[in-house]
């Protein structure tokens, strides 16, 4: 008898590798953080992993350090994340226009996207070096500025850079997928809307925002998650200063688990974090109500 395999199996067959490679390098990862964060483990005495339960946690959450990396954790993310939303959306609708030449704008606009973040952090700091810096040179030359802004040294200004890199790298993520929903918009609705005298504002407020909801939802979520976990920006451009004024969570972590060589502590701050950004996405979806119409079908 020839051997036959049912559809559901040969779904199932090739699935598998994702199942393996998201268990090996998702799933495990997961769980032996949550395991090493009721633990008290230090990788120079890799055998000695005494069980302290919550200690490790109390310790994060009675920590000054952590509640103020929280703090600027949620102005990195929330300042970097409406920034890319709003000129996400502003660029998208300019490049969705029928001129000449558009093509060639969209493939340039990939360009910050896919350059190494390591490459961009450190053309970062020469960019907004204090004395050798280009863009002092410039605003000086154009007579913006009286004076060198330490850029990298000020509490205030380093933040404020740390977020500029960040939107200029992933705006064109936002870019793509917004694009990609615009195109997609039946022009009918334009037609029709014109013929009832409505405006470019009203055109866009009734039409091209309702119809970019669901995707600006899903855009918003990553975009959120993503930032909030980032580290080698920060790390790469401030080190976390000056002092802890570009410190956030990521580099807490960080810091507890290899520079205090406090694993347990680390993998606690990154179960926290984990707990936050879930809390977080499902309180959003809930209130932005993502996916209930696809339900209500």
């Amino acid at each position: 008898m020839r051997f036959r395999l049912s559809d559901r199996q040969v779904g199932v067959l090739f699935m598998l590798p994702l199942l393996l490679a998201v268990a090996l390098f998702l799933v495990w990862p997961i769980v032996e953080a949550v395991r090493l964060s009721f633990v008290r483990y230090n990788p120079l005495r890799p055998d000695d992993q005494p069980f302290v339960g919550l200690d490790n946690y109390l310790f994060v959450l009675e920590d000054p350090l952590f509640w103020e990396s929280f703090r600027q954790a949620l102005v990195w993310t929330g300042v970097s994340t409406v920034a890319q939303a709003a000129i996400g959306v502003g660029l998208a609708l300019l490049l969705h226009q029928p001129l000449r030449g558009i093509n060639a704008f969209r493939g340039l606009l990939l360009f910050p996207y896919i350059v190494p973040t390591v490459v961009i952090a450190l053309n970062w700091r020469w960019l907004f070096n204090a004395e050798i810096g280009i863009v002092n040179h410039l605003l000086l030359s154009a007579g913006i500025i009286s004076e060198r802004v330490a850029w990298l040294s000020t509490p205030d200004m380093a933040m404020a850079s740390a977020i500029l890199l960040n939107v200029w790298k992933y705006t064109p993520f936002v870019v793509i997928v917004v694009l990609a929903r615009l195109q997609t918009i039946p022009t009918e609705l334009y037609d029709a809307a014109r013929v009832d005298g409505a405006g470019a504002l009203r055109r866009f407020r009734d039409i091209t925002l309702p119809q970019l909801a669901e995707v600006l939802a899903v855009v918003v979520v990553f975009r959120t998650i993503w930032t909030f976990n980032k580290f080698e920006e920060i790390y790469l451009l401030t080190r976390g200063g000056p002092g802890t004024s570009t410190y956030n969570l990521a580099l807490y972590a960080f810091d507890q688990a290899m520079a205090n060589l406090r694993m347990g502590v680390g993998a606690a701050s990154g179960v926290i974090m984990l707990a936050l950004l879930l809390a977080g996405s499902l309180l959003y979806i809930r209130l932005t109500g993502f996916g209930r119409e696809d339900r209500a079908a």
